[in-house]
């Protein structure tokens, strides 16, 4: 099967192969059992929480969209919308998601973007995306809730900590070219010495120095020169992870459940942490895990099972199969 028939059901196959593993796993008599004592505005609720996580597509193409002005390439919304859609399929499918920034770059590159501005929108993503981290954070901890404690605020310190550590690279990258410079020039001084006097070697930098530079110029376009662009996307990226944090708050609802929003958004937040560890392709396994032992707080073993099935389906299973239908249209367009 080639990339072109394949690709448009390859993700499909994926999530409908592992929901029925999952289901067999926890028990098909009990998983169906739940879902039918349901009543039927509950699938409304679910319509709603499927909702919830598209608006967060909608916030992220407008990320997209806010970075690539702040660095003058206009680029529209759709375009933005189908670079992030069509980066969902390899996100899902890779260990911390990083497939997704490779796919991410090809499209922004696609539309006229340098490779060097690319990279810093995508990077740049992360960046925002650590600054609103840091804050839920900081938030708690100055706040002094009750849900950082025992292991939960080892995980806040070791959190922010990596978060600011990869802050801290982001902001050493904007001197990359500057280090390049030198470098390159002291090997161009090293080379000569050993060339001919008749070769003429060449003065040109490499491509890639023109990469670097320009993704070094693009990080500084987004972080340093517009203040107010700056707060925007801090303003856009909550809406977008505060899209998602809702997703679970609306099926707890639906199954009768009374939600904690600090809590909810703040396990959340630590989940997001771990699921950027690569060790399984999307987090699989580790995330239906986590989620059982952190919510069952708010639901009774049966329910819960079934509610980690339908938040599953809708974080993950639903980017598979979005992302494959439009890696398809992508491939053959």
């Amino acid at each position: 099967m080639n990339l072109r028939a394949g690709s448009k059901f390859l993700g499909i196959a994926v999530s409908v192969i592992t929901l029925v593993i999952f289901t067999f796993i926890y028990g098909p008599a009990n998983l169906f059992h739940t879902f039918s004592a349901l009543p039927l505005v509950f699938f409304l609720v679910v319509l709603g929480a499927i909702a919830l996580h598209v608006v967060s597509f909608v916030f992220w193409s407008l990320r997209i969209k806010l970075l690539s002005q702040i660095n003058g390439h206009k680029i529209s919304f759709v375009k933005s919308f189908v670079t992030v859609l069509s980066s969902l399929f390899a996100a899902s499918l890779t260990p911390g998601y990083v497939g997704g920034e490779p796919v991410r770059i090809k499209k922004l590159t696609d539309y006229g973007e340098p490779v060097g501005t690319a990279t810093a929108i995508v990077l740049g993503e992360r960046g925002f995306d650590s600054i609103f981290f840091v804050g839920v954070f900081a938030f708690v901890i100055l706040t002094g809730l009750e849900i950082l404690s025992g292991d939960l605020k080892i995980y806040a310190i070791i959190g922010t900590a990596l978060l600011a550590a990869f802050l801290i690279f982001l902001f050493v990258s904007m001197g990359a070219s500057s280090l390049m410079k030198r470098v390159l020039s002291w090997l161009d001084r090293a080379i000569k010495k050993f060339q001919r006097k008749d070769t003429g070697g060449e003065d040109s930098n490499p491509k890639i120095f023109e990469h670097v530079e320009k993704y070094a110029s693009s990080t500084k376009e987004i972080f340093l020169k517009h203040p107010y662009a700056l707060i925007l996307g801090v303003a856009i990226t909550a809406l977008i992870w505060l899209s998602d944090f809702l997703v679970p708050v609306a099926l707890l609802l639906g199954f009768g459940a009374t939600p904690n929003l600090d809590y909810i958004i703040f396990i959340q937040v630590i989940l997001v942490l771990i699921s950027l560890i690569p060790v399984t392709p999307g987090s699989a396994g580790i995330m239906e895990v986590l989620m059982i032992a952190t919510f069952s707080v708010f639901l009774p073993h049966s329910s819960l099972v079934a509610f980690v099935i339908v938040w599953r389906f809708i974080t993950f299973y639903f980017n598979l199969i979005l992302g494959s239908l439009l890696l398809h249209h992508v491939v053959t367009k």
